[in-house]
């Protein structure tokens, strides 16, 4: 590819991504429900009535008010009370995240693997939820759906740029690089973080969420970190901690994972070791609630066990357990 092929690439790809019909846009209803929740004082009638209007939306917003974990003593039929129930925050998330896993189904490439894309997705997305709980409480909503919008990009440019991205996959799954970002630049001359980005911003997310997922692989040392917001720490720290899940671990990796959470914590082994132990159930249990379907999880609980079980002393008793990184078959691309 010449330079002045590269320089057009990028563009030409966001322009082909943004006209397909495939693209999981948000529905009228969908975007009217986000545009009135940005406010914080909006009438919440208002909101139940767009709701209302989406049956598979009102039956997911029922389903999770209904929940053990916020039905309280009465179950409702009550799109108004399930609202004021949850909260703004926590209706917003449901509407994207309903939205994003509905979705994804359009926007499939051929051979794209959903139960590999749903593992990496959940890991960060709990992984995310988990960590603002103890970091930034006032976030978890919006960290577990910036985890869950981290990836998307990588859906869109395998089906929007299946050749090319075929060959980004390909050098992947042979270990010629595991800088997925590095490879998208050189081959593509765009990243999966930068495609979503820009396509979050014309669905008009919440900026600090399209903040989140554009910087989701930059936020990776100290120095990286100080000038990043805290959501998009978190994220980050989310994001090796799926890569963890899926790849198993090296010195390399946890390293990282200790320099995203420096300053964020007094005790990283504490919250990295809670985490861990913790974190396949969690993901287990919110697939349920999302109606995703994950396949064997049993290596993703082997490789944190093993990461878990060694904290503090990480650096003498790390395993590295490869697995397919690839949520795609590479030979149908």
């Amino acid at each position: 590819m010449n330079s002045q092929q590269a320089s057009h690439a990028p563009d030409r790809i966001l322009k082909g991504i943004r006209q397909s019909p495939r693209v999981p846009a948000p529905s009228q209803v969908v975007s009217k429900i986000l545009s009135i929740t940005r406010n914080p004082d909006c009438d919440y009638q208002a909101v139940a009535e767009l709701i209302q209007r989406d049956s598979a939306l009102t039956a997911e917003l029922l389903r999770q008010t209904n929940s053990a974990l916020y039905a309280g003593a009465k179950t409702t039929s009550s799109v108004k009370d399930a609202c004021v129930r949850l909260g703004l925050k926590r209706v917003r998330a449901v509407v994207i995240n309903d939205h994003i896993v509905s979705g994804m189904g359009q926007a499939c490439p051929p051979g794209f693997q959903p139960n590999l894309y749903w593992q990496a997705a959940l890991a960060t997305s709990v992984a995310a939820k988990e960590l603002a709980r103890t970091l930034d409480p006032n976030a978890i909503e919006d960290a577990a759906t910036a985890g869950l919008l981290v990836d998307v990009g990588i859906g869109l440019l395998a089906y929007g740029a299946s050749a090319a991205y075929g060959e980004v996959l390909r050098q992947l799954s042979s270990c010629l690089s595991s800088n997925i970002e590095e490879l998208e630049r050189r081959i593509l001359g765009i990243t999966h973080s930068e495609v979503a980005a820009a396509v979050f911003a014309d669905w008009k997310l919440d900026e600090h969420l399209i903040d989140a997922v554009r910087r989701h692989h930059l936020v990776t040392t100290t120095a990286e970190c100080a000038d990043a917001p805290r959501l998009s720490r978190i994220v980050g720290a989310a994001v090796t901690c799926s890569e963890i899940a899926l790849g198993g671990s090296d010195m390399e990796i946890v390293e990282r994972l200790f320099e995203q959470l420096d300053g964020l914590t007094p005790k990283p082994d504490e919250l990295v070791g809670r985490l861990l132990d913790q974190l396949v159930v969690q993901i287990q249990k919110t697939a349920e609630d999302l109606s995703i379907e994950l396949g064997e999880t049993g290596q993703m609980a082997s490789n944190f066990a093993q990461v878990a079980g060694c904290l503090p002393n990480v650096g003498a008793q790390l395993s590295h357990r490869p697995m397919s990184r690839s949520a795609f078959d590479l030979e149908s691309l």
